[in-house]
């Protein structure tokens, strides 16, 4: 039998969700948890076999991408079937697609400031929306606040702050909201 996850569990298992594999630190700082706090949920989570630790980098395990799952199921079930989450998340596929579509072109022409700023303001859009949605889902501040970051940086210059993979670069940031709203409501992400 599983124990439900509290609020804080699931923030914290949710961002090792999200991230795959990534330090305390790196979990705390993505889902606005003290790192102590991301910490101690994290080794109470290995210590019931939910996730592992490797070379201090947590990586969710089946139990605890369950506990996970089920947690979206109970706290989200309703905006499965809430109209105005639904036609917001069409909207955001819009977006998604533009988004992909910019990234490549980004990357296929090594970092053309004029693709970057159409792809900023994608992402700057995107952020907009979000804030729609942070009445329902109040953690989803988490997602404008790490978009802002990681847009500051690139805006000084910081391109490795677009798509690289081993940072909280938008392309991650926007991978992971992606995910988590398609858990939200209740959808697998097509392959």
């Amino acid at each position: 039998m599983m124990t439900a996850l509290s609020e804080n569990e699931f923030l914290v298992l949710n961002g090792a969700h999200l991230k795959k594999m990534a330090t305390a630190k790196e979990l705390a700082r993505a889902v606005g948890v003290d790192p102590a706090e991301a910490e101690a949920v994290l080794n109470a989570a290995a210590d019931k076999g939910q996730l592992m630790v490797a070379e201090g980098k947590y990586l969710l395990l089946p139990d605890g991408t369950n506990a996970v799952h089920e947690f979206y199921k109970i706290a989200y079930g309703a905006l499965r079937s809430n109209e105005s989450v639904l036609a917001w998340y069409e909207r955001f596929e819009t977006i998604n697609d533009q988004f992909i579509k910019q990234v490549s072109e980004w990357q296929s022409a090594d970092g053309d400031d004029r693709i970057q700023a159409r792809l900023i303001k994608t992402v700057e859009r995107l952020t907009k929306n979000i804030q729609e949605l942070t009445p329902l889902i109040p953690r989803y501040q988490a997602y404008v606040d790490r978009f802002g970051a990681s847009v500051a940086l690139v805006d000084q210059g910081e391109k490795d702050y677009v798509c690289k993979p081993t940072l909280d670069s938008v392309h991650n940031v926007w991978f992971e909201f992606h995910e988590d709203i398609l858990s939200v409501i209740g959808r697998p992400r097509d392959t």
